[in-house]
């Protein structure tokens, strides 16, 4: 057995919750459900560390992660060899591990110096981990999280062998990964996929309608690559995506606002509202109108943004500030905060701001038996992302009630539709996530055989794929979804989701804003 091989194993089966214990890291802050994706990142960090398991200090100290000598940290789990390395100009002290056991544990304990605080939040994800080590100062290499994570999915896969399983990677072809199925016209909507990171650098097609071009769009270097648009007419429309010999087709239904008809599913909304504006109110206006700033916060704090601050102030606080780019970001179908603060007279924040449907910030609902469907993000006491738009929340509740009749009432022994997070009580940046910062996303627990849920990647075997493959389908029978990632390769090819990094373990799906009435 190689070197390489040797590592893999000992990494597929180490037991990471006794790990951290030993070594002193906070072992209940990092939940069960992210060990599987830390093996597999820092399994594609040692893989570009150690160029595979065959430098000097792999082979010569067991050292695959090119860990420094450092005390008091260090000892009892390595001794210090001074050596020389292509990427120091000197002769440096590096640890060396008497075994790959002692690596292993070598390795987290490396990460427990203070240099390294607050590493156990920053676990969700394996882009997360890397970019919190980066930004510590673990590599110098501008593109080291471009590195490891092009190196994930060969990660993976050695991983996956070990256990008897086989991943087919992600295909080097063009894939849309996130599109609207109907929008407004007039409204900017975002749309992404991935090509073949070979194709870093080139330019996406684009074209209307089969006639009209637009500007073309660069391929960044990890192969993802998105744009915004806006369709300024009504209509059925197709897009045409090209790199190469490549095309992908997409159809959107553009339509004219309040043009569309609630369901049964969706909430009552609040009602239509008029918010007279003679002027800006928002970020970098000068002489606010106090009458209109008090409208707006009164606005923003009946659809659930109470962070406003002082209803009878006229000051346009952080909070206020706060609560008008999430709203403006969620109307935009973001995932991230992205927005300027400011409500111009007249324009889509303002329309969006009076509108019926206008998105309203709330708790996402309880568990409910009745129809299968189990909050499990309100059961846990170390994080709380439980918050997001009424528009998810409805979406949450008509995927358990399809998923009940579809699967689970002619499937007794069925896991049950169960959601974990969605973003913090305010919204905005979260250490848990690169996205779920506007409630417009969800992470679902994937079902086990025998009724349970959570805990397993999708290669295990004791994964129901069976009820996963319904519980797709039910999401992606509402019209708001736009993306599901989760990476089984059996429901990939039947198009029920696709790929993306850190999603072995749970299906993330997002919606985009529905059509303003």
């Amino acid at each position: 057995m190689s070197l390489l091989e040797q590592l893999v194993q000992k990494c597929a089966e180490a037991d990471l919750e006794l790990i951290f214990t030993k070594v002193g890291i906070k072992a209940e802050n990092i939940h069960a459900d992210n060990h599987q994706h830390l093996k597999e990142v820092t399994l594609a960090q040692w893989l570009l560390e150690s160029a595979r398991a065959t430098s000097h200090l792999a082979v010569n100290a067991n050292n695959f992660a090119g860990l420094k000598w450092r005390e008091p940290e260090m000892n009892g789990f390595a001794t210090a060899i001074n050596i020389k390395v292509p990427s120091e100009p000197e002769t440096v002290n590096f640890c060396k591990f008497e075994s790959l056991d002692n690596f292993i544990k070598g390795y987290w304990r490396f990460l427990t110096r203070p240099h390294y605080k607050g590493v156990e939040e920053h676990t969700n994800t394996p882009q997360i981990f890397i970019e919190f080590l980066k930004n510590k100062g673990y590599a110098g290499d501008p593109h080291y999280v471009s590195k490891v994570m092009r190196l994930l999915p060969e990660a993976q896969q050695l991983l996956a062998t070990t256990r008897g399983a086989t991943i087919t990677l992600v295909p080097a072809q063009l894939q849309v990964t996130r599109v609207p199925k109907e929008v407004e016209a007039g409204q900017n909507f975002r749309i992404a996929g991935v090509a073949s990171p070979q194709d870093k650098g080139k330019v996406l097609a684009i074209k209307i309608d089969n006639q009209f071009p637009a500007d073309g769009v660069p391929i960044g270097e990890d192969g993802k690559w998105l744009f915004d648009f806006v369709f300024h007419e009504a209509g059925d429309r197709t897009m045409q995506i090209s790199t190469g010999s490549q095309t992908v087709e997409i159809n959107i239904k553009a339509v004219t606002a309040g043009n569309v008809q609630d369901t049964e599913e969706i909430s009552k909304p609040l009602g239509s509202i008029v918010i007279n504006l003679t002027k800006s109110v928002g970020l970098g206006v000068v002489n606010n109108n106090p009458g209109e700033v008090k409208a707006v916060k009164q606005r923003l704090r009946d659809l659930g943004y109470t962070w406003v601050g002082n209803l009878d102030s006229v000051t346009i606080d952080t909070g206020t500030v706060k609560a008008i780019k999430l709203f403006q970001s969620i109307i935009n179908g973001r995932s991230t905060i992205q927005a300027d603060g400011r409500i111009d007279v007249n324009e889509f924040t303002h329309r969006w701001l009076q509108a019926a449907n206008a998105p309203r910030w709330i708790a996402m609902p309880p568990s409910d038996p009745v129809i299968g469907f189990v909050n499990f993000e309100r059961e846990q006491t170390h994080d709380n992302h439980d918050f997001g738009t009424h528009w998810l929340a409805d979406t949450i509740l008509a995927i358990a009630k399809d998923y009940q009749s579809s699967h689970r009432d002619s499937h007794a022994h069925a896991a049950p539709f169960v959601i974990n997070d969605v973003s913090v009580p305010h919204g905005g940046d979260t250490p848990d996530h690169a996205g779920h910062e506007t409630g417009l996303m969800c992470d679902v627990l994937l079902p086990k055989q025998g009724g349970s849920f959570g805990g397993i990647n999708w290669f295990d075997a004791n994964f129901d794929r069976s009820a996963t493959r319904a519980l797709l389908k039910s999401i992606h029978k509402q019209k708001l979804v736009r993306a599901v990632f989760f990476n089984d390769t059996i429901l990939r090819g039947e198009k029920l989701c696709t790929f993306d990094h850190g999603h072995d373990n749970h299906i993330h799906f997002e919606i985009n804003p529905p059509v303003r009435i």
